[in-house]
């Protein structure tokens, strides 16, 4: 029965120590293979994709001239006969005119258009990153749960172990009724453990299949423990990063180049544009009129005088105009201070994590595992009691499960953070404890 025992506690303290099976990880998809098939499959980057190709192909046709105007027509012809050859001045006329904005105005509407594309790359690259993170979560999500499940499973085994002993303890009257009786409880409790954690891998499952443009039901492989991933975490340096990287201040600044363009081009509104026409026209002989029969062509050049009707809409454009470019600027200045605030947020997050999980690696868990194995080795022999048993090993259990949470919860934030920088963290030099 000792030895029965004691084999589950060695066991329990190796996956405290290891952190989980390692054959797994020789079985299961690694995160950044998660990631990559979360990126290959996403409809919204394949969406964004296409968005930012029509923009760029929309940026020279903003510059281009119109379409020019070609007419053809009869002029001067006698109303009683209809005819081309009674009149010198009746003919068939073919008429071509282009208009010519300014070329100033074309390309400030180039980059307009060019400023969309700059929005709609930085929504793409944005999109990209929140798949990296969620896809990276909900990895992390699983594998929690695996690991917690790992846990429960062995200490629910342990729980049996410790119900057979006190069965056949009390079968020899060296025992009362009421240690069978708390064995059986902490039985029942590992048991709906297991169960709970069971539900919550399903969905943490249906989460990453859909991620993944899996079915929800498709059965996932189990994963590794989540492991520590030494980064740095200098908040400046974070500030910088994300103020060069973030593609949502990207598209923000992007907005603002944009309403400049349109400011400009709305003051440009003011300035004439330039008309050519030209025309040919076919003549009939007349009689003996030797001017007749000849050909006639005629060109001309003309402005626009959009002054006299638009001075009062060009001025309320630009104002207009002006305004769209304040409020962008305000929208970067506000997406400046909220992201410095997250990122500060995170690194105490993480902060606050590793120091736990200092406390824990140095002497909660190695102080609980002794005090189990005491308790065990006491109860082994008989001199124990098994309320004392118990309590050690629940919270030895408690502790692994605080562990892997807490382990699962910076990097979950950690996966936060390079999204707010807009990429991956610096790696730190200094490796942190992977108990």
């Amino acid at each position: 029965m000792t030895a029965g025992v004691a084999r589950w506690f060695l066991l329990l303290v190796a996956v405290a120590w290891l952190g989980g099976c390692p054959g797994w990880a020789e079985e299961s998809p690694t995160l950044e293979s998660a990631v990559a098939e979360a990126l290959a499959r996403s409809a919204e980057l394949s969406s964004l994709r296409a968005q930012t190709e029509a923009a760029e192909a929309m940026i020279a046709p903003a510059g281009a001239l119109p379409d020019p105007m070609l007419s053809v027509g009869l002029k001067n012809i006698p109303a009683d006969s209809w005819r081309l050859d009674q009149d010198a001045m009746s003919g068939l006329e073919i008429m071509l005119s282009q208009e010519v904005p300014r070329s100033t105005k074309r390309r400030l509407r180039q980059g307009v258009q060019g400023g969309e594309v700059a929005m709609v790359r930085a929504r793409y690259e944005d999109k990209r990153l929140d798949i990296v993170r969620r896809a990276k979560q909900a990895y992390l999500d699983v594998q929690s749960v695996d690991a917690q499940m790992a846990i429960a499973e062995q200490n629910r085994d342990l729980a049996q172990d410790m119900l057979s002993a006190a069965e056949a303890a009390y079968g020899t009257g060296k025992v009362m009724q009421q240690e069978v009786f708390q064995a059986q409880v902490r039985l029942s409790q590992m048991v709906d453990m297991v169960i709970s954690l069971q539900g919550e891998r399903a969905g943490a499952q249906a989460r990453l299949n859909r991620l993944l443009y899996r079915p929800p039901e498709q059965p996932f492989p189990e994963l590794p423990a989540p492991k520590l991933t030494a980064v740095s975490l200098a908040g400046k340096a974070l500030v910088g990063q994300a103020e060069r990287d973030s593609p949502r201040l990207a598209e923000m600044r992007a907005r603002v180049g944009q309403t400049e363009q349109s400011e400009s081009l709305a003051a440009e509104e003011i300035k004439p544009d330039y008309r050519l026409d030209f025309a040919y026209m076919i003549r009939e002989p007349v009689g003996m009129d030797p001017m007749s029969g000849t050909d006639m062509w005629s060109a001309g050049v003309g402005i626009n005088l959009p002054w006299f009707r638009r001075r009062q809409t060009v001025d309320e454009e630009v104002r207009a105009a002006r305004a769209m470019r304040l409020a962008a600027e305000q929208d970067v200045e506000a997406m400046r201070n909220e992201l410095g605030a997250m990122i500060e947020e995170m690194v105490v997050e993480v902060g606050r994590a590793d120091k736990q999980l200092s406390l824990l690696d140095s002497g909660l868990l190695p102080q609980a595992e002794g005090a189990f194995a005491a308790s065990l080795t006491s109860y082994g022999t008989g001199q124990g009691d098994i309320m004392d048993l118990l309590a050690n090993q629940m919270n030895l259990y408690n502790l692994q499960v605080q562990r892997v949470m807490l382990v699962a919860e910076r990097e979950r934030n950690l996966a936060e953070l390079e999204y707010l920088v807009g990429g991956s963290l610096t790696p730190s030099e200094v490796k942190p404890d992977a108990r």
